[in-house]
């Protein structure tokens, strides 16, 4: 049996959707080097977005700065039109979600408690959970597949366990906008394949997704759009199978590869090959 991709699955024509993030013209640096240098994008309503890169392409960062952690040093951030910078913590995360790839420690709280602290947002002051956050948690430690590890300690975990909890917690929001930050580091093949279907999964049901990777067999398999960021900047954006290409890998990862179709799924599939020294040689040899 032939399964599809999500790519197969999901790309219709575009309906007019509401956009929930957009930033325009996005610069960021960090003592004197710019690491964002003109970034724009708008995500819609239920959109499934991975944006590849090579290490140090400034992947992190843009997380950092959709997210509010990093205001931009120019150009605007706009959560449902209002700019992030006019608009406290709280308000940011009841509708936007962020897994970041590294986290300040977690240790002390058990599984259960690293996932209520999703319910937060949704609480004035000090608050004690009620039975309506207790059955939303518990749907999200079923969805992440990890309430078996409820009453684990959070430092007793293995890296790839404490992951699938940050997710769950980020799940217990109930966000709008959830952006992951590396999602498969730490994650072994099956909870790889495990954590595609579960992205499948939440974004059907409305939830817009946007992960950055340097995974790009991962990307093509779970987005239904892909971005290239390179040396700060979008330097390829479209579906998998227009952004995943030979000449692309080349221009912005420096390698020869070969780009194919997943027999089983269709979705565009790499292999490298070898590596271009300098981004020259792709530009002599083109």
């Amino acid at each position: 049996m032939r399964i599809t991709s999500a790519y197969e699955r999901d790309s219709e024509a575009h309906d007019i959707k509401t956009v929930i993030l957009e930033c325009k013209d996005v610069r960021f640096g960090y003592n004197g080097r710019t690491v964002l240098d003109g970034i724009s994008m708008t995500i819609p309503q239920g959109e499934l977005v991975g944006v590849i890169g090579p290490n140090g392409a400034g992947k992190s960062t843009l997380v950092k700065v959709l997210s509010g952690l990093r205001p931009p040093s120019e150009g605007s951030v706009c959560l449902n039109g209002v700019d992030l910078r006019l608009l406290s913590k709280k308000t940011v995360a009841t509708d936007l979600a962020v897994v970041e790839q590294e986290e300040a420690s977690d240790f002390g709280f058990t599984v259960i408690e690293e996932v209520m602290l999703g319910r937060a947002p949704h609480h004035r002051g000090l608050h004690f959970e009620n039975a309506a956050d207790r059955m939303i948690v518990d749907k999200a430690l079923i969805e992440t597949q990890v309430v078996h590890l409820a009453d684990r300690r959070m430092e007793t975990l293995s890296g790839g366990e404490r992951q699938r909890v940050r997710i769950a917690r980020a799940l217990a929001q109930e966000p709008r906008l959830l952006l992951l930050d590396e999602p498969t580091n730490h994650l072994d093949l099956y909870s790889q394949l495990s954590l595609t279907e579960l992205l499948r999964e939440i974004n059907r049901e409305g939830l817009a997704i946007v992960m950055v990777s340097h995974d790009i067999n991962f990307v093509s398999e779970s987005c239904v759009h892909v971005k290239i960021l390179s040396e700060g900047k979008l330097r390829g954006e479209g579906t998998p199978h227009e952004v995943i290409t030979e000449q692309h890998l080349a221009q912005s990862f420096h390698i020869r590869a070969i780009v194919d179709l997943n027999p089983v799924t269709a979705a565009p599939r790499m292999t490298p090959l070898s590596r271009l020294c300098e981004a020259a040689e792709f530009r002599q040899n083109a």
